[in-house]
């Protein structure tokens, strides 16, 4: 019985579990069964042996737990961990395989992390945190035992802050953001100009910046944003507490405007004015004099000298150059540290021997070609510069590097022109991808930059830690990335918490500034004053300069939507804030200009459209990465092309509030339609976009980036375009079926010869509503018999040129009809169109009767009210009562009524 018993009985084996996912991935795993599981006593423990030497790790490890659960799990120091604790050592004996950096992580009823060094114990906290925020109760990590050690040493991301000032947040989060993944060096280029290559002297004027503090030099250090040398040793201890080294760069003897600006009797009499004349000693002394300043300041054991980009052309320069970086690098030796320099002796041919302990980055092989370099015996580090250069908004390099191609091909052994290394070289000690700010900072915005760096970032440290693996395909990487998010206690995105969409809501109703959205935001009024003369029930009056709303929110990341009614007075000041803080502000006047405009970063930027006085205006702003947006009155007036964050410390400003009344303020988590903005503004249906933002589908795309929603995104900046035959097509999806009459086409330079409008109702069966043969590019506006439709339609016939079709946007409108007249006359009299009273009463009515016999669908009444009411806009025309524009307005709507009837 007992045999047949148990060979009844099915023996299943346990699934050993399978390797955790993190960013960059585990060397090694090993599973077990089961999983390790917080509990109400949870702990960090320390090992007592080590406690002085991993107190920094638990410390920062305490902190990021309690981001990650919004638990504080205490400390303690102790030889044995518990069920549930988190266990923090250090190997007796050093284990040569893990390396200074790795690390063991053993997962049973604690979670024990050992390594060589406090760095590599760090790094496996990092892991431990990682699978937390992926589980839903961010309570458990499965059992097992991690190997995890990189295979490569130096894995970094330099970051141009001489072109584009950076403020010390930014930098101090990006930090714990390269250590999340494990990446380790963190180089700061701190001095720069805009770019020139001629020797004009005119460059003097160009813009320059140093961007620390001087004692020595007072001139030296930039205006617009520099780093005191107390905040920068802040923020290598930061760096130092999360297994990071900040190195410092000053680029010289090019690239140096701001030297020579303060030294203009050191500047190469024949060479572009941001070179300084390192012929002479003069000039090498005061080089050296600056860097004397900082030694003490800089904790890296390697400084970047920089030279970079100069004069190439003779050997007996080149000579020069080469004895310039073993001076400097002999400076470095004197105070402890090595130095690093931009790799270029394949162009700096000379008979003088570079001193052999300068590490070169390989930014260009033609520069420095990486096989030349390690079989000098230089140690190098990858920087290619056609594979990690980012540009932001340049049409060089990469504007976005090209993550996929990377994951898949690349890691450091890779180069240009098909050049490889070996692995085992012992000379090539990683890679370092950069952002260069080469347009400055006015083109180029803080979230511009973010946005292109942490889609990068995961990546290279996968590649740089890991090296090429199979573990996952891109697409399921970049899923990852999603899931895993940046570092705890970071908010580079400006996020603002919030129930729903809607941020903040002010109607001033109550006789406060309460938040009516849910997130309970109030404000708090200095000086601006409730008023019940609002646009609907109470509004806020701002008087004096210093009147706003104290809100508790600084700032609030892309994307964005502003929403407000204002009624500003005609006596407005130089200046008028609607919005602000410290990083800048949205404006209702520019200072120095009667248009719109908005301030950030230390730029200012003008909308080419004047928000009118003395009467209550709907006006809206935008902003996304694309760019920023102005509507009035629900339509769209502009697009600036540069994107900001929105600024929401005040309501109002300090200083330089707006003139005037505000009612109905709402701030938006998202980019609002221009459907929605007009709904808002009570604009008419027909002047709405019904295809901006909705969903659209092409029949190809020229390249992955040229996607057909882009057609549908409001911005005429960006486009989609198709494989190069005739029949390509896009269609966009209204959503539902509605009533539609008119189509805008904004083609690029790749337009349609011959085309159709199509409409559908199933996305299949198509109806062709217009045909054109003779198109000419630039805007069409189609016009056609009302059709019921959800999907509409281009299908493109004849190519004008031998590439595909190309539209900046794909608008679709509804017909005008009589009721919406009506509110187009009420629209136009608030807007001070129509100047008398009983002028807008006679056409109100006019309309009213043509409404009223439009819904009982007598055409014939139709059409002959119409022609009254054309007749009437004319003689208020031609006696004043109705502006130029009203006229035009109102007589292209009642055109179109009446074609539509007539059809």
């Amino acid at each position: 019985m007992l045999i047949a018993v148990f060979s009844s009985q099915t023996v299943h084996a346990e699934t050993k579990n399978p390797k955790p996912k993190v960013i960059p991935s585990l060397q090694e795993w090993s599973g077990s069964t089961g999983f390790f599981t917080l509990n109400e006593n949870s702990r960090i423990v320390v090992d007592s042996t080590y406690s002085k030497k991993l107190s920094n790790t638990a410390d920062v490890f305490q902190q990021d737990l309690k981001e990650v659960m919004g638990r504080n799990l205490p400390i303690e120091t102790t030889k044995q961990p518990d069920e549930g604790d988190f266990f923090l050592t250090m190997q007796e004996e050093k284990d040569s395989s893990i390396g200074d950096e790795g690390y063991h992580f053993t997962v049973d009823d604690a979670v024990t992390i050992r390594a060589n060094t406090d760095t590599g114990v760090f790094y496996g906290t990092r892991t431990a945190l990682q699978i937390l925020v992926q589980n839903e109760d961010e309570r458990r990590i499965a059992k097992g035992t991690a190997k995890d050690y990189p295979k490569y040493g130096e894995r970094g991301f330099m970051l141009d802050v001489g072109r584009k000032f950076f403020p010390m947040d930014f930098l101090e989060d990006y930090s714990k953001v390269m250590a999340w993944f494990k990446m380790n060096d963190f180089q700061l280029h701190l001095n720069d100009n805009a770019i020139f290559k001629d020797n004009d002297r005119e460059h003097w004027d160009s813009y320059s910046a140093f961007r620390m503090e001087s004692d020595k030099y007072p001139e030296l250090t930039a205006d617009d944003g520099h780093y005191s040398k107390a905040e920068f040793k802040g923020l290598q201890r930061l760096a130092e507490a999360n297994g990071l080294t900040i190195t410092p760069e000053f680029d010289t003897p090019s690239h140096s405007l701001a030297f020579t600006k303060l030294r203009p009797d050191l500047v190469h009499p024949d060479l572009p004015v941001d070179h300084l004349d390192i012929t002479r000693d003069e000039t090498v002394d005061f080089v050296k004099s600056v860097w004397d300043e900082y030694y003490d300041v800089f904790s890296a054991d390697a400084v970047h000298i920089g030279a970079d980009e100069f004069y190439r052309n003779d050997k007996e320069m080149s000579n020069v150059y080469r004895n310039y970086i073993n001076t400097l690098s002999e400076q470095a030796k004197k105070h402890g540290k090595t130095a690093r320099a931009w790799g270029g002796l394949s162009y700096y041919k000379g008979d003088v021997t570079v001193d052999k302990d300068v590490t070169f980055n390989i930014w260009n092989v033609g520069w420095y070609n990486p096989k030349q370099a390690v079989e000098s015996g230089y140690d190098i580090i990858n920087s290619d510069d056609g594979l990690l250069y980012i540009v932001p908004k340049a049409d060089y390099y990469h504007d976005y590097l090209d993550t996929d191609w990377l994951y898949n091909n690349w890691e450091p052994t890779v180069f240009s022109g098909d050049i490889t290394l070996d692995e085992d070289n012992e000379h090539l000690l990683g890679g370092m991808f950069a952002l260069w700010n080469d347009k400055l900072g006015k083109k180029v915005s803080i979230p511009d930059v973010h946005d292109r760096i942490k889609k990068a970032m995961p990546t290279l440290a996968e590649k740089m830690w890991r090296g090429s693996s199979d573990d996952a395909t891109f697409a399921e990487f970049q899923k990852l990335t999603d899931e895993i998010g940046l570092a705890p206690g970071t908010n580079l995105e400006h996020n603002v918490k919030s129930e729903t969409d809607t941020v903040l809501h002010y109607t001033f109703d109550d006789g406060t500034p309460a938040d009516t959205s849910g997130n309970n935001y109030d404000g708090t009024l200095h000086g601006a004053a409730i008023t019940e003369d609002g646009k609907d029930g109470s509004g806020l009056v701002f008087t004096d300069n210093n009147d706003h709303v104290a809100t508790p929110i600084d700032k609030k990341g892309l994307p964005w939507t502003v929403s407000t009614w204002v009624k500003l007075d005609k006596n407005q000041r130089n200046e008028a804030v609607l919005l602000e803080s410290g990083y800048g502000s949205l404006k209702l006047k520019q200072q120095g200009t009667d248009n719109a405009g908005f301030s950030r970063e230390g730029y200012d930027f003008s909308f080419d459209a004047a928000i009118p006085t003395g009467r209550w205006v709907h006006v809206t702003f935008r902003g996304d990465l694309n760019g920023t947006s102005l509507f009035v009155d629900g339509e769209l007036r502009d697009v600036l092309p540069n994107s900001m964050l929105l600024p929401m410390k005040t309501i109002g400003s300090k200083t330089n509030a707006l003139k005037g009344t505000l009612d109905d303020l709402q701030i938006f988590d998202r980019k609002l339609s221009s459907a929605e903005i007009a709904k808002f503004a009570d604009a008419p249906a027909w002047t709405i976009n019904m295809a901006a933002g909705k969903p659209a589908t092409a029949s190809s795309n020229e390249t992955a980036e040229l996607t057909p929603d882009l057609a549908v995104d409001e911005n005429d900046e960006t486009r989609w375009a198709s494989g190069y035959t005739d029949n390509e097509w896009i269609y966009v999806d209204l959503l539902k079926q509605q009533p539609i009459s008119k189509v805008v086409l904004k083609w690029e330079d790749a337009y349609g010869k011959g085309y159709k409008i199509q409409v559908s109702n199933d996305g299949e069966n198509w109806k062709d509503v217009y045909t054109t043969t003779t198109g000419d590019g630039n805007n069409d506006v189609i016009h056609f018999p009302v059709e019921n439709a959800r999907y509409v339609r281009m299908q493109g016939t004849d190519r004008a040129i031998n590439w595909g079709y190309s539209l900046y946007e794909f608008e679709v409108y509804q017909p005008v009809t009589a009721s919406g007249m009506i509110k187009r006359i009420e629209q136009l009299q608030r807007r001070d169109g129509i100047i008398s009273d009983q002028a807008a009463r006679r056409l109100t009515m006019h309309m009213t009767a043509v409404s009223r016999y439009a819904d009982q669908n007598l055409s014939e009444k139709v059409l002959k009210h119409m022609g009254g009411f054309q007749q009437l806009i004319e003689k208020q025309h031609e006696q004043g009562n109705l502006t130029d524009k009203s006229y035009k307005t109102l007589k292209t709507d009642a055109d179109r009524l009446l074609t539509k009837w007539k059809e």
